[in-house]
């Protein structure tokens, strides 16, 4: 899916084969459409020199991804940087590109895997979020830790089978709902006030996925998902109808 991976450190490994390698003047223009044209010819290695900020690069790449619509991936040394791409990328993204241009971020676990410590609950969230967005082929931007690249973790179909796709007026049984809710990391509560969280009232499932600005309200006709609505949690008041719905899991391993 990925088809561009640019590292963030400014140097490329000296191994790489020289005539696939290139140094740029970035903020050239000339030399930003001789970076276009060597992307759009498949060069895998390509380094680029005068970028000495993280928001310069982000700057950059947004610009190259806006005009080739290629998706790109950034290896980072640090959650801690990662972070940084990923709020630089965001606001380049909304002043000079598609606003709607997916980025996913995937952190690493902070602890050792064989420590016996659990990892934190934010990271958990943050990574089955981004494994299950990775499922699509529209992404702009896969930002990710050094670390994350040898952190073992699920086949796409497992975190595919944890979430789950609902269209109005087509048969999901709300038992398997419930149970992939429960798989997935979601707590029963009532009412709800935060992702991650389900409520059950006879034929009517609120739910509240994590990639969601508001929770949704799903009503089922036996089987059938009659209604599917965006509703205030405060208030409990519909804001609109919808005619599908995808629940992101919360974990990346089945509870």
């Amino acid at each position: 899916m990925c088809q561009n991976i640019i590292t963030a450190g400014e140097r490329a490994s000296r191994h790489a084969p020289v005539k696939r390698f290139l140094r740029i003047g970035a903020f050239m223009a000339d030399e930003f459409d001789k970076l276009k044209r060597e992307i759009a010819s498949g060069t895998r290695v390509i380094s680029l020199s005068g970028l000495t900020s993280v928001a310069a690069k982000a700057f950059l790449l947004t610009r190259l991804q806006a005009e080739t619509g290629k998706t790109f991936t950034i290896v980072t040394e640090s959650n801690t940087e990662l972070e940084a791409w990923q709020t630089d990328l965001e606001y380049f993204k909304s002043q000079i590109a598609n606003r709607k241009s997916q980025i996913i971020s995937l952190p690493s676990f902070e602890t050792d895997p064989y420590s016996g410590v659990s990892p934190h609950a934010e990271t958990e969230e943050k990574r089955a979020l981004a494994l299950w967005q990775l499922r699509r082929d529209d992404n702009s931007f896969v930002v990710l830790s050094a670390r994350s690249l040898i952190q073992r973790t699920v086949p796409p179909d497992m975190i595919t089978a944890l979430g789950c796709m609902l269209l109005r007026d087509k048969d999901f049984a709300p038992e398997i709902l419930i149970e992939r809710l429960f798989a997935g990391g979601y707590v029963r509560e009532e009412p709800l006030f935060g992702p991650g969280q389900f409520s059950v009232r006879g034929g009517i499932v609120d739910v509240w996925s994590p990639d969601a600005d508001a929770p949704v309200r799903i009503e089922f006709f036996g089987d059938t998902v009659e209604s599917i609505r965006a509703f205030d949690p405060d208030t409990q008041l519909s804001t609109g109808q919808l005619a599908e719905i995808a629940v992101a899991p919360m974990r990346e391993y089945a509870v």
